[in-house]
């Protein structure tokens, strides 16, 4: 899944509004008023469009659904991707990121709670590296025909 960023749902919002016929006629035909949908439309106001008012105004543009279609293109699965090579190198990133952590707690010979959390916390990041490398794998795995193999 990918985020969609406040600007581009304020690009959404503007496109939708102007397929209304802009401001005034979009606040006609949904429940909010045109200073509200004027902030929609802005990228720097921290504001969203709620949404029924989105239904409201797609129902009355009759142009489809302008918001809602990349929205629900958001929310598909992104398939499984990326570079084995990438993927093993984030791995071994967090493996050393583990070998520090170590290191720096056992620097005065004593394992406090503080550093049992550090290196509880980098462990935890490269188990999650192995899991994407080995998700990534397995999918590259399903893909691909199986290779003969000798008996």
């Amino acid at each position: 899944m990918h985020k969609i960023s406040h600007r581009e749902h304020a690009s959404l919002a503007h496109d939708l509004i102007e397929a209304c016929g802009g401001l005034e006629e979009a606040a006609r035909a949904c429940r909010v008023q045109k200073s509200s949908l004027s902030g929609y439309q802005n990228a720097n106001d921290p504001s969203t469009m709620p949404a029924d008012v989105i239904d409201a105004l797609q129902l009355y543009a009759r142009r489809g659904p302008i918001y809602t279609a990349r929205l629900h293109g958001n929310c598909q699965a992104a398939p499984v991707t990326g570079c084995l090579k990438e993927l093993a190198c984030d791995l071994a990133q967090e493996s050393i990121d583990v070998l520090a952590a170590i290191r720096i707690a056992m620097a005065d010979d004593v394992l406090s709670p503080n550093d049992l959390d550090a290196i509880t916390a980098a462990e935890r990041d490269a188990e999650n590296a192995l899991e994407r490398l080995r998700a990534t794998r397995r999918a590259i795995e399903a893909a691909t025909p199986a290779p003969q193999r000798a008996a």
